[in-house]
């Protein structure tokens, strides 16, 4: 995984600081399963962009890792409850948001009639 991200829960923004985690990135980009995070849903698309959502198997919290059709992209580690709520309404709308571009650019031949 090329970049790793500490989401930070600023009101109702977050703010993304980097963040060097070795063990999360292995976790993340080479596959391997860990007791302490449990994947709880993939948002988006696996052919455009999608988003694996994990939560902290103990304690506040989770991790976002975001994936093209070339492999992984960047992960974002939430340490709050707050920050992981806010996570998912950030990366859900941004996996929605690229699909509907793409839904638009697909469909630029086609005639409205």
């Amino acid at each position: 995984m090329s970049e790793m991200y500490t989401l930070l829960a600023e009101g109702s923004r977050l703010r993304f600081e980097p963040r060097q985690d070795d063990v999360l990135n292995d976790i993340l980009a080479l596959g391997k399963q860990s007791g302490d995070y449990e994947i709880v849903s993939r948002l988006g698309d696996p052919g455009l962009l999608h988003c694996a959502v994990f939560r902290r198997s103990e304690g506040s919290g989770g991790c976002f890792a975001l994936y093209d059709g070339n492999g992984p992209l960047f992960a974002a580690v939430a340490e709050s409850n707050l920050a992981f709520g806010l996570g998912q309404g950030f990366f859900g709308r941004m996996v929605s948001d690229a699909r509907y571009g793409a839904d638009i650019f697909e469909n630029m031949d086609e005639s409205d009639d």
